[in-house]
């Protein structure tokens, strides 16, 4: 105990406080490179919609951040999930399997609706930001839930 009357941290303490610190860390980065993304896509596609077309600078560009960011997506999330506990392992499968679900149960109901011509063809993004909806908040919930 310190003179304060508080005990010290331990060092399991100390290696979780360290772990907690790496996945912050690497969420934040990956969040920023996502948001550096996103503005890119965007100004590319405002140029590109400005211009009528695309100009083989910004097509090549364009094929070459999108490389890019794919490679660092799977980089960043091999690092990721080399640094996590099971717990955190946990959360994300479920996340991903409810969001795989959403995706495999909404994508062929739509289409089978379409058929009857009750609804539109399936909108993919729809689906995709659905999926990506239902995933995020089941991680949320089990880490707001069992912690």
């Amino acid at each position: 105990m310190t003179k304060e009357g508080r005990m010290d941290r331990g060092k399991g303490e100390r290696l979780h406080a360290e772990r907690r610190r790496s996945f912050w860390t690497i969420l934040g980065w990956l969040a920023a490179l996502g948001a550096v993304i996103g503005f890119a896509s965007g100004f590319f596609a405002a140029h590109a919609d400005a211009n009528g077309e695309w100009a083989p600078a910004w097509r090549v560009g364009t094929a070459i951040a999108i490389v890019a960011f794919a490679l660092l997506a799977a980089y960043g999330s091999w690092r990721f999930f080399r640094t996590v506990d099971e717990l955190e392992l946990a959360d994300n499968l479920w996340g991903s399997l409810f969001g795989f679900y959403t995706y495999a149960l909404l994508f062929p109901a739509w289409w089978a609706f379409s058929k009857l011509e009750s609804v539109p063809q399936p909108d993919q993004w729809v689906i995709y930001a659905a999926s990506m909806a239902v995933a995020t908040l089941t991680y949320f919930y089990r880490k707001l839930r069992l912690r």
